[in-house]
């Protein structure tokens, strides 16, 4: 894992910093824990990226990169995590499944939609309880991503999930639990509060 200063400025002197932290998919699965690598010298965005270790952006950035000024100021305004194309906020708090949508909309974002196994470890790699942007809100039993993609597969469901009901209540959203496995998906009544995960795709 790297971990990025962004001086969202460009300056140099007193400008304000926002903390990005990079991490790469053996980081995920040695042991699903990121491991801290040497600290980059300091990174600044000023229409782009430009960073003072050519090692560093030729090892673990893309060659072309997008200006991430905006990210930087809104989505990043608490810090975030960089992984893959996409930035990921990781939530202190804890909502219902309706409001941590919110609040992912309110930073430009979505809920998370886990698109392979890299990306379901490295979400299990926090060891929290989150809510991830899958519903069967729209009609049970079909299970659709906020960006309206239908789940097409068996997804990274625990054995026996998902369930639909439990004790009489509707289990319509869904949450990352069993976060030791990579199967760690249950389906659960949505207005239980949890942790959040919202993501910043990047097209690079």
């Amino acid at each position: 894992m790297e971990e990025l200063a962004v001086n969202t400025n460009g300056e140099s002197d007193g400008a304000e910093e926002r903390t990005v932290d990079i991490y790469e998919s053996s980081d995920i699965y040695s042991g699903h824990a990121a491991v801290t690598q040497s600290a980059l010298n300091s990174v600044s965005v000023n229409f782009g990226f430009y960073c003072t270790s050519a090692c560093v952006c030729n090892e673990h950035l893309p060659h072309s990169l997008p200006d991430l000024s905006t990210i930087a100021d809104h989505f990043c305004k608490d810090g975030c995590k960089l992984f893959s194309n996409s930035f990921y906020y990781i939530s202190s708090d804890k909502m219902n499944w309706k409001g941590s949508r919110q609040d992912c909309r309110n930073r430009g974002a979505d809920l998370v939609v886990v698109n392979n196994e890299g990306e379901q470890a490295f979400i299990n790699s926090f060891r929290r309880i989150f809510w991830i942007g899958l519903t069967d809100k729209e009609e049970e039993g079909t299970w659709k991503w906020v960006d309206g993609l239908i789940l097409n597969s068996t997804g990274f469901w625990k054995t026996g999930e998902p369930t639909g009901k439990f004790q009489g209540k509707e289990e319509d959203c869904v949450e990352t639990f069993f976060h030791a496995m990579i199967s760690s998906w249950n389906d659960v009544d949505c207005a239980i509060q949890r942790h959040w995960i919202c993501e910043k795709r990047i097209d690079f």
